[in-house]
């Protein structure tokens, strides 16, 4: 199939814009000019690009805008740097699962000063949504999906701890004898369920973790009292005395307001993943942001 490019980067420019309009005028055409345009594309590949009414991108038009886009970027960047070798390289897009990318990924780039980036702290499935739409060329993730659309690398690893009220050393606070029991810095015990916990987004994935590698099995319900989106305030509430959670360790290192919990024998580490589009494996910036992580011995 013989695509004019044109039509194409008509396509492109109504699908960022949102609007024929103000594509028309970012591509000095007329209005008239660039419908036509697209309706011949359409007419080319035999599938509806656009849906009129609502003024969004079809599913097929979303599928073409994620290659389209990137393809005219990459040309972009190509073009300059023929042009001019010396040209710095378009930002590197990276997206992370929030505690590892504000605790351990973001400090590893700020000594990168070389790097021109943008960094994002999305959900996982955001990531995978990023990577996916063309939006994104590395992502950090907790768990890979088996994709023949992306290429997972293992990048580092970090313990999970559980964080409870009390400062000083850990051993004063102990891990229950059983999943349903929970020994308070005070020396009460209570269930995980009677003690409130303090919950954060994608918590589920490190607390299923957690208990999994300890317990063997997970406990019969747990009782959130809080809720947040990042894990400062989770580390804060925890140490104003008003629940327990369990969090990545690199996230209190520097921090004595609270007691992190260990098992005596079954400490608990995640691995983190490096997402990548195939055709990025080989990208120089990636690689170095992956050696870069790497070399700080993150396990």
């Amino acid at each position: 199939m013989d695509l004019d490019p044109r039509y194409l980067q008509a396509f492109v420019e109504v699908a960022r814009a949102n609007s024929f309009s103000k594509a028309a005028g970012t591509l000095h055409k007329t209005q008239p000019a660039v419908s036509y345009q697209i309706r011949q594309l359409e007419h080319q590949l035999h599938a509806r690009l656009f849906d009129r009414d609502a003024k969004r991108l079809t599913p097929a038009g979303r599928r073409l805008f994620a290659l389209s886009d990137r393809f005219f970027r990459e040309f972009s960047q190509l073009a300059t740097a023929l042009h001019d070798p010396d040209a710095a390289a378009e930002p590197l897009r990276i997206e992370s699962v929030s505690a590892f990318g504000r605790y351990v990924l973001f400090p590893v780039l700020s000594a990168m000063p070389e790097l021109r980036y943008s960094l994002r702290f999305p959900t996982a499935e955001q990531v995978y949504a990023a990577l996916h739409a063309g939006t994104c060329d590395l992502g950090i993730v907790y768990q890979p999906h088996v994709s023949s659309r992306l290429v997972a690398t293992e990048l580092a690893r970090e313990e999970l701890v559980v964080i409870a009220p009390g400062s000083g050393p850990a051993s004063r606070v102990k891990l229950p004898p059983s999943v349903d029991g929970f020994v308070a810095p005070d020396g009460s015990q209570a269930g995980f369920a009677g003690l409130p916990a303090v919950t954060y987004d994608e918590c589920e994935y490190v607390f299923g973790k957690w208990f999994e590698a300890v317990y063997r099995r997970q406990p019969r319900s747990v009782s959130s009292a809080y809720h947040f989106e990042e894990l400062e305030e989770v580390v804060a509430t925890v140490a104003a005395g008003r629940g327990w959670s369990i969090v990545p360790a690199h996230c209190v290192a520097s921090t004595r307001r609270v007691a992190c919990i260990r098992h005596s024998r079954r400490r608990v580490y995640n691995a983190i993943y490096a997402l990548t589009r195939p055709g990025d494996v080989d990208h120089p910036a990636i690689g170095r942001v992956i050696a870069a992580v790497r070399s700080t011995g993150r396990d």
